[in-house]
């Protein structure tokens, strides 16, 4: 370590360093570490009770504790990012104090800790996000129920899904870049190259987000942010090129440890680190594409209820008849319907097929009451469908036409080079 005096650094640049070390490192515990896949971070956060504490202080919100929207741009969220602020502020003139009395000086391994764990956190979170897109997770697929939707019933967010939904070429090149400037960032070789990929993966996320109204705008912007940090001093070698045309001089990142023995030891935990990312990511991935994967492709149908016979009855206008049958639906759950009836309430209801006897068993999805029911159905003409059989003590009889993919305008038609070549 040298002497303070000798380094010629003002007080600003060190209390600045040491501000930005610490306001992330808090932003980070332990909200941040969503790439440990096994880890609650509730069960290891400190953050809930002064957060509270300090919103209802200092800003005189009211908190329901049972339902804080932790991570959705609540007001949890803006009363832990000031209370963080406000406590890195303090820290910070703490640290910068301590040191002058030190006399000594430390910045520039600080600088490479700081940008370290930056790479890191940034790097490995968005491989994960990045890996949602791929695997058409993070906004779901195209389905039925989106169809069937009006424009005017969804507010901005639900409207941005829809919008991903729909292009699965769009939403797979967008996750391979959030995973492509990831995994670079995670090597301090390619480190400039990954944070400038990263830049404008997070700037186009930062203004869709803003532009939709979607609720996590705080933490898309930290991220852009700590990207920009990444690049920090590579910022004026892209001016000095991009902009005013003059040769620059490549800049080498430096190792966070230096000794021959504390190398190996660091690439043999990073090894183990990535080791275990890696595989936490296939397990974790490989459940979540599961639980996507429908077994029943060809019963994706939308039907629209024309007869309805309760026990031997013709039933008109009574509000729990029923009105439409989503079958498959939901492309986030699938081998479930929605039943609608004429007052528009809704229930979902997990299903099977048994496609020799013609049978389809039913119950309520993600419920106590495991209560089964077995309609019969038989397929008509012109895309029609007959159900038979008994549910909460009626006979039923069901007539109804329904809706494929095929029949949406939006679905029908998909890309063409040539718009009017048929």
């Amino acid at each position: 370590m040298t002497n303070l005096n000798q380094t010629g650094q003002s007080f600003l640049s060190r209390y600045l360093l040491r501000f930005l070390f610490l306001y992330i490192v808090l932003y980070i515990y332990p909200y941040g570490f969503e790439y440990i896949q096994e880890l609650t971070t509730s069960d290891i956060s400190f953050w809930q009770p002064i957060t509270i504490w300090f919103g209802e202080t200092f800003l005189g919100w009211e908190f329901n504790k049972d339902y804080l929207l932790n991570g959705f741009d609540s007001k949890y969220d803006f009363s832990r990012f000031l209370l963080i602020a406000c406590l890195a502020i303090i820290g910070a003139f703490i640290w910068v104090f301590i040191d002058s009395k030190l006399k000594t000086n430390y910045n520039n391994k600080l600088k490479v800790l700081f940008k370290t764990i930056l790479r890191y956190h940034v790097g490995l979170t968005l491989i994960i996000y990045g890996l949602s897109k791929v695997f058409m997770l993070q906004f779901g697929e195209m389905d039925l129920d989106r169809l069937e939707n009006t424009t005017g019933n969804h507010n901005g967010m639900r409207y941005l899904w829809d919008f991903m939904s729909y292009s699965e070429f769009y939403t797979r090149t967008s996750g391979w870049v959030e995973v492509l400037g990831g995994a670079l960032l995670l090597f301090r070789r390619t480190t400039f190259i990954g944070a400038f990929i990263s830049f404008i993966a997070m700037a186009n996320v930062v203004l869709i987000d803003i532009g939709y109204d979607v609720r996590v705008k705080m933490f898309a912007i930290h991220l852009f942010l700590m990207t920009l940090l990444i690049l920090g001093e590579d910022i004026k070698r892209m001016i000095d090129f991009f902009i005013r045309n003059k040769p620059t001089t490549p800049m080498v990142n430096k190792p966070l440890l230096t000794g021959k023995t504390s190398k190996k030891i660091g690439y043999f935990i990073k090894g183990g680190l990535l080791t275990y990312y890696i595989i936490s990511c296939f397990i974790s991935y490989t459940g979540r594409i599961e639980r996507t994967h429908n077994d029943y492709p060809y019963m994706v149908q939308y039907h629209t209820v024309d007869l309805f016979i309760k026990n031997g009855d013709t039933i008109e206008n009574e509000a729990s008849k029923w009105k439409n049958i989503s079958i498959n639906g939901m492309s986030y759950w699938p081998e479930t319907f929605n039943l609608i009836t004429e007052d528009d309430n809704q229930q979902r209801f997990s299903f099977e097929l048994d496609t020799v006897a013609k049978q389809f068993t039913f119950q309520p999805a993600r419920s106590k009451d495991s209560t089964a029911y077995i309609l019969n159905y038989q397929n008509g003409e012109n895309k029609s469908t007959t159900f038979k059989g008994i549910y909460s003590g009626d006979t039923l009889e069901i007539k109804t036409s329904y809706k494929t993919f095929e029949d949406y305008p939006l679905t029908k038609s998909r890309f063409k080079w040539i718009t009017d070549l048929k």
